[in-house]
């Protein structure tokens, strides 16, 4: 059962600009930054399940992470929703997450496929990855707080 424990949320490295293999390294972190909000909503959703149980086991927790690991960041957004009311402003904040989400899994180097070949397109292109890991990370630590207080309540922090 994984994602009990607080995860390692690296820095945000400094920019130098002048490898061209940046523009990978800044992606390859957003990308690490995404997954670890996917599994905050996995905690949260298998925690918010599992708190509606009278006596959960160990099977139901190992079940409800094995259906839930196979849900896309929509799904698990959609299902905590049906669960509980999240605050407004968080839950604007994860719609947004999810936007910016799709758009750097099956967009970013798309729309910057030009920008790939010269100096200043990089640079512009490790600026906007580097306020998406923000966000990314921003969201993920309010996820963290949720999914934290309800595992909490069981023991597993």
């Amino acid at each position: 059962m994984a994602g009990y424990t607080k995860r390692i949320r690296p820095e945000i490295p400094e920019a130098d600009y002048e490898d061209p293999r940046e523009v990978y390294a800044f992606f390859g972190l957003a990308a690490y930054c995404a997954q670890l909000i996917e599994q905050g909503l996995t905690n949260l959703l298998v925690g918010l399940a599992v708190s509606r149980k009278d006596r959960p086991t160990v099977g139901d927790v190992k079940s409800l992470y094995e259906d839930t690991d196979k849900k896309t960041l929509g799904r698990l957004l959609r299902d905590i929703g049906k669960l509980v009311t999240v605050q407004d402003g968080l839950e604007e904040e994860l719609h947004q997450i999810l936007q910016k989400r799709n758009y750097f899994m099956h967009h970013f180097f798309v729309e910057h496929s030009e920008n790939l070949l010269h100096g200043q397109g990089r640079r512009q292109m490790i600026d906007e990855l580097r306020d998406i890991i923000v966000a990314f990370k921003v969201a993920d630590r309010q996820v963290d707080e949720l999914w934290f207080s309800i595992w909490n309540k069981y023991g597993i922090t």
